[in-house]
């Protein structure tokens, strides 16, 4: 069997890209948006988001692993379902908005309901984004940190290879750690 870790500075870079593109989605303001652009951010977030977790546990395979880098996971984790409830709550916000919903059907006894609906599902779902750009803002340094850390104990080759897959794609203008 060969080694296992090593597409670990693939893994590792893929995380970093993909994470620094949903912080960089945290940039848009969500509020006074219209829906599809809400719907189109969050669901951005949500992609990038899944994929940082992903690549961030395979990047953990076959080496023992240091504990910010586990909890770097937890909190990708943590994230990615507070990112899946706001996605959730849009879609529902959605689902209100169409005049002939099951659930404008369902509300029909009290239409004022579904206005009161709406407004509160945008509010949630904004909640919860406020809430995560508190939390990246409190991680950001720990995951620079990180990122660095990672990257300094990557041999040369590998160093390489993380920054050729980093700066690869979608012609994103990220650079490697410093």
């Amino acid at each position: 069997m060969g080694k296992v870790d090593i597409n670990r500075p693939v893994h590792l870079a893929l995380r970093d890209k993909n994470y620094e593109e949903v912080l960089r989605l945290f940039k848009y303001a969500l509020e006074g948006r219209a829906l599809l652009s809400r719907k189109k951010i969050i669901t951005a977030m949500e992609e990038h988001i899944a994929t940082t977790y992903r690549e961030a546990d395979f990047a953990t395979r076959g080496i023992i692993t240091e504990q910010n880098e586990l909890d770097f996971i937890r909190f990708l984790r943590i994230f990615l379902e507070a990112v899946t409830a706001a996605g959730n709550i849009i879609i529902h916000e959605e689902i209100l908005n169409q005049d002939s919903s099951f659930l404008n059907r369902f509300l029909t006894e009290n239409p004022g309901l579904i206005r009161e609906f709406r407004i509160s599902h945008r509010a949630r779902a904004a909640g919860i984004i406020n809430d995560l750009k508190v939390m990246v803002r409190a991680t950001e340094k720990n995951y620079l940190a990180l990122k660095k850390d990672n990257y300094e104990a990557l041999q040369p080759d590998e160093q390489r290879r993380y920054t050729l897959m980093y700066s690869s794609g979608s012609g994103s203008r990220l650079t490697t750690p410093r």
